[in-house]
C-alpha cells in the first residue's frame, strides 16, 4: 500500500512540474503560488481547501494548458487568478467556494464549466477569451458582488442557473449568437434593470428571470415571437405584477405577434424598438 501511495504522489508531481512527495507544498513564496513554467495541467482536487496562497499565476514562458476538476475549491483566502492565453481548459467546479476571490484572467478559456465559479461571493472582475463560447449550469451562480459581465458574439449557450444570485448584475446584453438560454438562467438577479435577449427565435428556458424584481426593460428584437420550454413564462406566478413594472421592446414588424403569444402578451407595455 505504501509503495502504491508513494507512485500516486510521484505521478502528481511530474504533471506538477515538480520532483519527490511535497507536491502539494510546491513553490509558494510570500502567499503567492506559481505554477512551474514547465506545468501543463493542474491535476483535480489539488490545492481543495488550501488557505496558504492568495495569488495564483503562471511563471514566465509557462506551458500551462489545463485546470483540473475543483483544483482550488475552497480555497478561501484565494483573491487573485492569474493565467495567460496557454490555458484552454478549466475543469467542472475548479474555483467553486473561493469567497474571497477578486479577480480572474484567463484569457485563453473559451469555456466556463459547470459550478467553475458559484458561491464566488466576492468575485468581481472575470477576463475571458473574446470568442468565448458557453458558459455551463452554475458557471456564476452566487457571485453576489459581479456588477457587469460581458457576453461576446461568438457565444452560444448559457446554462440553467448561470447567473442565478448574482444579486450586483445590473445589465444583460446577449448577442444574437446565443442558441441556447437554458431555465433560471438569471434568477434572483435582484440588481438587474435591462435585458436584451438573443434575436434568434430560439426556444427559452423556463421562468428566466425570476426574483428579479427590479427589471425594467427587455428587449426581444427576434422578428420571429420565440416560445418557452414546458409552455413557461419570463417570471414565476406569484410575480404577475412584474409584466406592469417591466416594459417590452420588439420590432415594430412583429409587434402585433407578441401581443397575441402566449407569454410575451403578459406585458403591459409592449413598445416598438
Amino acid at each position: 500500500m505504501q509503495k502504491v501511495k508513494k507512485g500516486i504522489l510521484a505521478g502528481i508531481a511530474l504533471i506538477l512540474g515538480v520532483a519527490g512527495s511535497e507536491a502539494a507544498e510546491w513553490n509558494v513564496k510570500d502567499s503567492v503560488l506559481v505554477i512551474e513554467a514547465a506545468t501543463v495541467a493542474v491535476p483535480a482536487q489539488a490545492f481543495v481547501d488550501r488557505e496558504d496562497f492568495h495569488t495564483v499565476r503562471v511563471a514566465p514562458g509557462g506551458k500551462l494548458a489545463e485546470i483540473g476538476e475543483y483544483a482550488f475549491m475552497g480555497c478561501r483566502n484565494l483573491r487573485n487568478v492569474e493565467l495567460g492565453k496557454s490555458v484552454r481548459k478549466v475543469g467542472q467546479g475548479a474555483f467553486r467556494e473561493c469567497e474571497r476571490l477578486v479577480r480572474v484572467a484567463m484569457p485563453g478559456v473559451k469555456v466556463v464549466p459547470r459550478e467553475c465559479f458559484s458561491w464566488c461571493v466576492n468575485l468581481k472582475a472575470v477576463e475571458l477569451s473574446p470568442r468565448l463560447e458557453d458558459i455551463s449550469s452554475q458557471g456564476f451562480s452566487y457571485c453576489r458582488e459581479l456588477e457587469e459581465f460581458e457576453f461576446p458574439p461568438t457565444l452560444r449557450h448559457i446554462g440553467g442557473n448561470a447567473f442565478s444570485f448574482c444579486s450586483s448584475l445590473r445589465k444583460a446584453d446577449l448577442p444574437d449568437s446565443v442558441e441556447e438560454l437554458e431555465s433560471y438562467a438569471f434568477s434572483e438577479c435582484r440588481s438587474l434593470e435591462s435585458v436584451r435577449l438573443p434575436g434568434n427565435g430560439k426556444l427559452l428556458g423556463e421562468l428566466i428571470f425570476s426574483g428579479c424584481w427590479n427589471l425594467r426593460e427587455i428587449v426581444e428584437p427576434s422578428l420571429r415571437v420565440p416560445s418557452f420550454d414546458c409552455n413557461s413564462t419570463l417570471f414565476e406566478d406569484a410575480e404577475t405584477w412584474l409584466y406592469d413594472e417591466c416594459r417590452l421592446m420588439v420590432p415594430s414588424q412583429a409587434a402585433s405577434f407578441y401581443r397575441r403569444a402566449e407569454g410575451w402578451k403578459l406585458f403591459k407595455q409592449i413598445e416598438e424598438l
